[in-house]
């Protein structure tokens, strides 16, 4: 999947009483090149949200209490509530039947999205609510996107259309002409890759480490995994100029593989805490690997990353509080 379009400054709203739904779609956003994503944990309280916050796009499931994603709808295109009647939204739900797609459809809904959503399906929807947005209709019994899906040609003397057809709106996220730009980002998806050459860059090897070097720093970006064969490694954090411990890897443990899965810089530093030696995996090597695996166990990686990484946050907060206090208690 080829994510084609800048999504860097669309505001995204996702509405769901799943906290782990509300991270699963937002890992996908994430992936696709949203920055700004907003949650709420219902439909009241994403109403409130829209009430004093610019969104451009609206992810809503359907099954939700005490409001679910069709009233949700029915509430926003109502305008009372909110003034930004005409803002795309893209419905999520367990439920495929007819009836419950036409229900949706006819509340105002710009899209349909079936469960379970992969990244691909997800960026496909997202994707023709802001680059293909339908002309928004206005009349005595509904307010939404144009319902009409063929421009046909009628028959002659057919033609019961009083009005001229509503123009098409611009796009909310211009598609850039010619190659692909710089800021477009390729999605893993599950592909075959080509077997690997001598000097790719994708074999493993083995590293020596003494006692007291650094392996890495808070703050690199990832190139490569540790396997520990030998020794012990420390996980350490600075907070204030003070390193603070997050762990320590013994035999057989792994560090160093979150940065190379999401991209992110090294959350934390490595160091050797006495004489060491590691197999060394290579971001190619795990990016070879990571390549075959579905795109739905990959945003569930990445959600369970994410988690990890505010853990071990707040973790080496709460112990530099706490040192900070023993000490403090100690001097008094």
């Amino acid at each position: 999947m080829i994510v084609d379009i800048d999504l860097s400054a669309v505001r995204v709203l996702i509405i769901d009483d799943s906290r782990f739904a509300r991270s699963f779609i937002k890992s996908a956003l994430l992936s696709f090149g949203v920055r700004n994503v907003m949650e709420a944990g219902d439909g009241p309280a994403g109403v409130l949200l829209l009430r004093d916050t610019k969104v451009d796009l609206v992810l809503v499931d359907h099954d939700m209490e005490p409001m679910d994603g069709v009233d949700f709808t029915r509430i926003i295109r109502g305008g009372e509530e909110v003034a930004c009647v005409d803002i795309p939204i893209v419905m999520i739900s367990g439920m495929a039947e007819m009836e419950k797609v036409i229900e949706a459809r006819n509340a105002g809904v710009n899209e349909f999205l079936v469960k379970p959503v992969s990244a691909d399906s997800l960026f496909r929807r997202v994707r023709n609510a802001l680059v293909n947005p339908k002309p928004f209709v206005r009349s005595a019994d509904y307010a939404g996107p144009c319902r009409r899906t063929v421009d046909r040609v009628v028959p002659e003397g057919m033609e019961r259309r009083v009005n001229p057809a509503l123009p098409k709106p611009p796009p909310l996220v211009e598609v850039p002409a010619g190659t692909v730009q710089a800021a477009v980002r390729r999605v893993a998806k599950p592909v075959e890759p080509a077997a690997a050459k001598p000097g790719s860059g994708e074999k493993t090897s083995r590293k020596r480490f003494k006692a007291g070097t650094a392996i890495f720093s808070e703050g690199d970006s990832g190139d490569e995994a540790y396997v520990v064969e030998t020794g012990r490694i420390l996980i350490v954090k600075d907070v204030g100029g003070v390193k603070m411990p997050l762990g320590e890897i013994g035999p057989n443990g792994v560090f160093g593989e979150m940065a190379l899965i999401d991209d992110h810089p090294r959350m934390a530093a490595a160091e050797a805490a006495e004489d060491s030696v590691c197999l060394v995996i290579p971001k190619a090597a795990l990016k070879t690997q990571f390549n075959r695996t579905p795109d739905l166990v990959i945003l569930v990686v990445e959600t369970l990353l994410h988690d990890i990484r505010k853990m071990g946050r707040e973790l080496v907060e709460a112990r530099a509080k706490i040192k900070a206090k023993r000490e403090a208690a100690g001097t008094v």
